[in-house]
């Protein structure tokens, strides 16, 4: 999203209107897009985050939305800037002066799209090496055996569950405590002591035995999935 208070709000608005779930993600935010969650991302150029199309091709990668759209105002770019930007991995360019009615039109225009992409990634994730597969909607997770085969892991609250969702989804990249309590209890998040993600943390690895290894506390920030 835009630092410009009057876009955002112009902008937020909107997407309220639709039922649409907003936040500004900053450089804090930015290296975790939600343990596999289906973010449609409004990146704006010339930002801290991003000013050049080396830096889109980094946020990106970190955040791994399912729809990046880059925008600027009118003035500050060029025709010739914006086809570098789209090169480097923008779905869409929109100029921030634009009507927000275009802006929700084409953002439906990929939500229609990428219905199907958008479930599979909100239900299904993996492990780099395959050693841990989720599925979400049928709430279970499979962890591979010594043997090799993968057989079910049992007894995982819901809690537990979205915690390993999050840092499977975001392997090798560390989640701050604050980040979770964000993420994981939303507005309840204020009410929630940060050590309450270590209680859920330390049983979650007893429960996934050898696995459990693969969750590595990161001392000063959180937690990271290697």
């Amino acid at each position: 999203m835009t630092l410009d208070q009057t876009v955002r709000n112009r902008w937020q608005a909107a997407f309220t209107k639709e039922g649409w779930e907003t936040r500004v993600f900053d450089g804090r935010h930015a290296a975790c897009a939600g343990g596999g969650s289906a973010e449609l991302d409004l990146v704006e150029i010339g930002s801290q985050l991003c000013r050049t199309p080396e830096d889109l091709q980094k946020v990106i990668k970190a955040r791994n939305p399912v729809v990046t759209l880059a925008f600027a105002t009118q003035q500050s770019i060029s025709n010739s800037q914006i086809v570098q930007f789209l090169e480097s991995g923008a779905d869409d360019f929109v100029f921030s002066n634009m009507d927000e009615r275009v802006i929700v039109a084409k953002l439906k225009t990929y939500i229609r799209r990428l219905a199907p992409l958008i479930s599979k990634t909100l239900s299904a994730l993996a492990s780099s090496g395959g050693d841990i597969k989720i599925d979400r909607n049928n709430r279970t997770v499979m962890i591979r055996t010594i043997s090799g085969k993968h057989t079910e892991l049992l007894h995982l609250t819901q809690m537990e569950l979205a915690i390993l969702a999050m840092l499977v989804g975001n392997e090798k990249q560390a989640i701050s405590r604050d980040i979770m309590l964000e993420k994981l209890w939303g507005s309840e998040a204020t009410e929630v002591y940060s050590n309450c993600i270590d209680k859920h943390i330390e049983i979650l690895r007893r429960k996934l035995g050898p696995s459990g290894k693969r969750i590595k506390t990161i001392y000063g920030s959180g937690y990271m999935f290697i």
